[in-house]
């Protein structure tokens, strides 16, 4: 009988211990943002791109041969981007390694 009330013992513990576990995340958080630098393109000279970011700011996006280049969901390349084009760029600093356009091949319903 003993060793039936240790178990009982033992696995309320466990069972307390993962109700604990779930509520150290609140209900509500949202998820993170993607990291990188979102904003729209203003204009392509070259390998340098100009995005004027959320904030209203300009700055200018190196790119390189290793760039990868996203629109709607399909393979681009720096020179297919236009004015206008809401874009999300990774790394925020430096060289850029992915620009993407639209929302990556979703459609809208």
């Amino acid at each position: 009988m003993q060793r039936f009330a240790k178990f009982m013992a033992v696995l309320a513990l466990v069972g307390f211990c993962g109700v604990a576990i779930a509520a150290d995340k609140p209900a509500g958080d949202k998820p993170k943002k993607a990291a990188g630098l979102a904003g729209e393109v203003v204009s392509v000279d070259g390998t340098n791109v100009k995005i004027k970011k959320n904030d209203g700011t300009e700055v200018t996006v190196a790119t390189d041969a290793s760039t990868a280049v996203m629109i709607d969901g399909k393979e681009a390349k720096v020179a297919d981007l236009k004015a206008g084009q809401k874009v999300r760029v990774a790394p925020e600093t430096g060289t850029a390694t992915k620009i993407m356009v639209g929302g990556g091949g979703k459609k809208a319903k």
